[in-house]
């Protein structure tokens, strides 16, 4: 949905006609995957506590960020170790 939204407002279409198959199929298992994380969370917040379960929802980007530096060897600067730090403070002070 963001995609198409900036595409909207820089006024170029965006287009998979030229992306590989690999490509495409990644990029709807991600749509899948998404999609099937949403359903987890909206069913551990009908049958838990909401207090325990959107820290844990919300580590998922904490896990994506260190996924990224570990397996893709990502450069990581000063800012964004501020900003991961800040992240995972978060999710504890919301937590307790």
């Amino acid at each position: 949905m963001l995609f198409l939204l900036f595409s909207f407002l820089v006024k170029r279409e965006i287009s998979l006609t030229k992306s590989s198959t690999k490509t495409k199929i990644i990029i709807v298992s991600i749509g899948i995957i998404e999609a099937g994380a949403i359903a987890i969370v909206n069913f551990g917040l009908t049958i838990g506590d909401a207090i325990l379960i959107t820290p844990i929802a919300s580590a998922l980007s904490v896990v994506t960020m260190m996924m990224a530096i570990i397996f893709l060897k990502e450069k990581v600067h000063k800012l964004q170790i501020f900003g991961i730090i800040t992240v995972i403070s978060g999710i504890i002070v919301t937590g307790l």
